[in-house]
């Protein structure tokens, strides 16, 4: 039988209304900042293994909060130009990463005068965290394996 619990939390976001969903198998969060009746899957399992430039993404946000153009540059930064994220894939997997609770919009730093109106800014949140964290560890131990094989 599901269990129902509403709680307020205050963090580094500010204060957030959430509602949780038990079940005898995992845990869902329904964020005040997504869609109503949204559920977010907080098993992080879930989510692995990330797609590419999802990985690049949160990893690049959990330096701290980005706009879309400067997702696009860490990741090319990030991988000596390897990876390019076209800015159509960009904003598609921003809206599918908010969705899904890893990824939330945040207020423009004060000093963004050249952004104006028009630039959006993005952060990690927790559970985008504990996802990119997990996905890295995944990476980790895969390239270890590689190394024992001598292929790296």
């Amino acid at each position: 039988m599901p269990k129902y619990n509403t709680k307020e939390l205050h963090g580094s976001f500010g204060r957030v209304a959430t509602s949780h969903l038990t079940t005898s198998h995992s845990t869902i969060i329904l964020d005040a900042n997504l869609q109503p009746d949204h559920p977010v899957d907080t098993d992080i399992q879930n989510f692995l293994p990330l797609q590419p430039r999802d990985y690049l993404m949160l990893f690049a946000l959990s330096a701290g909060p980005r706009h879309g153009y400067g997702l696009i540059k860490d990741g090319e930064e990030d991988t000596a130009g390897a990876v390019t994220i076209d800015p159509a894939n960009l904003y598609r997997s921003i809206k599918r990463l908010t969705k899904d609770g890893l990824v939330a919009e945040a207020d423009a730093p004060e000093d963004d005068a050249a952004g104006g109106d028009r630039r959006r800014y993005y952060r990690i949140t927790p559970l985008g965290k504990r996802v990119v964290k997990a996905e890295a560890e995944r990476l980790a131990d895969l390239a270890t394996l590689a190394r024992a094989r001598k292929l790296i």
